[in-house]
C-alpha cells in the first residue's frame, strides 16, 4: 500500500530535497510540499496524508503548534520533525512525534524512518510464519497475528481503510482489499462483493435480499453477495 506523506518547510529547496529522498523508498508518495502552516492544514484536509515531515522554525505558526493542531484533527497522523533545531526534541516527543531528524539531512537516516513508518502502518503477509497464520498487523502500536481460520470477513471502507472481523475481535486499518484478495484467495477467501472478502468455511447459508443476496455466517454476521459473484460461488460449490 502506498504511503502518503506531506512535507512542510518554508524553504522550498529543502522541502523538494526531502521529497526526492522520501520517494526513493518504494510505494511512497509526497502528496505536496507546503511552505506554510496554513497551506499544510489545507493540504492535510485535501490529501489525508498518513505522515507529515515538518520543520519547527516557521513563520505564522511553529512546527510544534502545527503538530498539535494536526493531531487534534487527525489522531492517527504520524509526525516526523526534520529541523536544524535540536533543542525542541523533548517537546516534540511529548506531543507525539514518530521521529526527530536533524539537519543537515542524512539520506539513509531519512529512508530508514520512512521504511519504519511503512512497516508500522501497513498490514503485512508473514513469510510462512506457520501454516495457519496469515496476516501480521500493526494495530495501535501492537503486532497482531491473525489466523486465517479466525477471520470471518474483510470489508473495504472509505477512505482506503479495511475492516477485519474475526471470531473474537475487530480491526480497522489502512489497506487495500485488492491486495488482500490476492494474498488470501489461496487461504479459502472469496470476493463475494466489490467491498467484501468472506471466509468460505464460515458460510452458513445464502439468502435472497431484494435484487441481490446476503451471506449468513455461523457467527450471525451478514455479508453482501452480488448477483455476479453469487453465480461464481454457486458454480464453485457445484464443482467441489
Amino acid at each position: 500500500m502506498e504511503l502518503r506523506i506531506l512535507v512542510v518547510d518554508d524553504e522550498p529547496v529543502t522541502g523538494y530535497y526531502l521529497q526526492n529522498i522520501i520517494e526513493e523508498v518504494p510505494d511512497t508518495r509526497v502528496v505536496n510540499v507546503a511552505i506554510s502552516a496554513r497551506e499544510a492544514l489545507k493540504q492535510t484536509e485535501l490529501h489525508e496524508p498518513q505522515v507529515v515531515f515538518r520543520d519547527i522554525d516557521m513563520p505564522e505558526m511553529n512546527g510544534l503548534e502545527l503538530a498539535k493542531l494536526l493531531l487534534e484533527r487527525q489522531k492517527s497522523i504520524h509526525i516526523v520533525f526534520a529541523t536544524a533545531h535540536p533543542d525542541y526534541a523533548l517537546q516534540a516527543f511529548e506531543i507525539y512525534s514518530f521521529d526527530y531528524i536533524l539537519k543537515p539531512f542524512d539520506t539513509e537516516r531519512i529512508k530508514k524512518t520512512v521504511r519504519k513508518l511503512k512497516e508500522k502502518m501497513n498490514p503485512q503477509i508473514l513469510p510462512a510464519l506457520s501454516a495457519n497464520t496469515t496476516l501480521r498487523l500493526e494495530y495501535n502500536g501492537r503486532k497482531v497475528f491473525l489466523k486465517s481460520a479466525d477471520i470471518l470477513y474483510i470489508e473495504s471502507r472509505q477512505p482506503k481503510r479495511i475492516f477485519i472481523k474475526t471470531i473474537k475481535s475487530t480491526y480497522l486499518i489502512r489497506g487495500d482489499l485488492n491486495t488482500l484478495e490476492q494474498n488470501l484467495k489461496q487461504q479459502g477467501f472469496f470476493r463475494c462483493h466489490r467491498a467484501y472478502l468472506v471466509n468460505l468455511k464460515q458460510i452458513k447459508e445464502i439468502i435472497p435480499s431484494g435484487h441481490t443476496f446476503e451471506i449468513i455466517l455461523y457467527s450471525g454476521d451478514k455479508v453482501l453477495l452480488s448477483r455476479k459473484h453469487e453465480k461464481v460461488l454457486r458454480e464453485r460449490s457445484n464443482k467441489s
